[in-house]
């Protein structure tokens, strides 16, 4: 049977706690709150932790910097330390944090005051570039997979996106004003030149660079309110949404040669068509939905037997939910152009971070069945699903 263990309980924020961020080596975790700070933290035995048997660990009420809410595993939860803390990174809310996807050495924050800040690690972090341009709020940050590119969203209906010239050095080279109403997040595909954005307008679009210009290539519909975010599949292949409307649901690419064959004899700018594979019914979650993470590498090499692994969701209605995600056998399919896919809840934790909003939830790129959530209270938990 699927279950969820709390290992670990991260306290030191005096706010709630909005984003958590894997490094690429995923043995550090970023975390960003209320309180204008962003903290890292990590295991004291680095990687060994995660590949400990933690299944028989004995229970106690334990916490790093605080007082603990609920049980967790005492040893793994003494093991845990703040490496890092950067206050007063912003003069308001920190609501997004990114770690650079390559080497991990540089951190992004973006701010409800505005702006977005560039750190890099010398002895302690220091800010190396503020990056202006929202007229308000800055709701989120994330790099691309290269990390030479960075996107920022905001209040302000517009999605910005920058580029490294290194030595802390960023150039804005485009403005993305199509949604109609906040962009939520923002979202780079792990393979594929693509942005993704999501809005308080109920919809999602996605983004393509042509000849230095980017441009909607996608507008993705069928929510029935604010859609607060997505994550990809790890091969890039579906994109899951969350919404206020309390459903997941899950969206594939068609095929390029398709489309280019119906635009034959044309000239013209390559448009993506997505189409909704699977949705999870609003009776599953209670509250909307804030947070969705896909597996990592365990369901990247599963995919070809109709295995993509789990979805974790983090919701208002403060359960922490694991959904596992799989071809139905009559459909047959991993290599169909137009999947069917089916999606079943496996597990949930009822009050994971007490009475209050679940904010974020994210899996370890590198150590597939360990989680990261953060929520109202302002504690960054540590999952192991067994």
């Amino acid at each position: 049977m699927t279950k969820l263990k709390l290992v670990a309980e991260l306290a030191g924020h005096e706010d709630r706690v909005w984003q958590v961020s894997w490094d690429p080596s995923g043995t550090r975790l970023a975390s960003c709150s209320g309180d204008k700070s962003a903290r890292i933290w990590a295991p004291i035995s680095g990687e060994q932790f995660f590949t400990a048997d933690h299944s028989e660990k004995p229970m106690a009420a334990a916490a790093i910097g605080g007082g603990a809410s609920m049980d967790v595993d005492q040893t793994s939860a003494s093991t845990w330390q703040c490496l890092d803390t950067i206050d007063n990174a912003h003069k308001r809310t920190v609501r997004s944090i990114a770690f650079e996807p390559t080497r991990g050495r540089a951190l992004a924050t973006a701010s409800f005051d505005g702006t977005t800040a560039i750190w890099e690690k010398e002895g302690a972090y220091e800010c190396v570039a503020t990056l202006e341009g929202h007229e308000n709020e800055a709701k989120s940050v994330a790099w691309s997979p290269s990390g030479q590119l960075l996107a920022t969203c905001g209040r302000d209906k517009s999605v910005w996106i920058w580029e490294s010239n290194g030595e802390g050095d960023f150039d804005c080279i485009s403005v993305l004003m199509e949604h109609t109403q906040d962009v939520k997040m923002v979202l780079w595909h792990p393979v594929q030149d693509l942005l993704v954005s999501f809005s308080y307008d109920d919809s999602i679009r996605v983004w393509k660079e042509d000849d230095d210009d980017w441009y909607s290539v996608a507008t993705l519909t069928g929510h029935s309110s604010t859609v607060w975010g997505g994550a990809f599949s790890p091969d890039g292949r579906f994109l899951a949404s969350v919404s206020d409307d309390r459903t997941v649901r899950v969206w594939t690419q068609k095929s390029q040669a398709s489309l280019a064959e119906d635009n034959k004899g044309f000239y013209y700018r390559p448009d993506s068509e997505f189409q909704c594979v699977a949705v999870v019914p609003d009776s599953v979650h209670s509250r909307a939905i804030y947070s969705v993470s896909w597996t990592a590498a365990s369901a990247a090499a599963s995919a070809a037997a109709g295995d993509y692994g789990f979805l974790a969701t983090g919701c208002g209605d403060n359960t922490l939910r694991i959904l596992r995600v799989f071809a139905p056998a009559a459909a047959g399919a991993a290599g169909s152009q137009s999947p069917a896919l089916d999606i079943e809840l496996v597990c949930e934790r009822q009050n994971a971070h007490g009475l209050s909003d679940i904010n974020c939830v994210k899996w370890n790129p590198v150590y597939p069945s360990w989680l990261a959530t953060c929520g109202d209270d302002g504690i960054v938990r540590i999952w192991h699903l067994e």
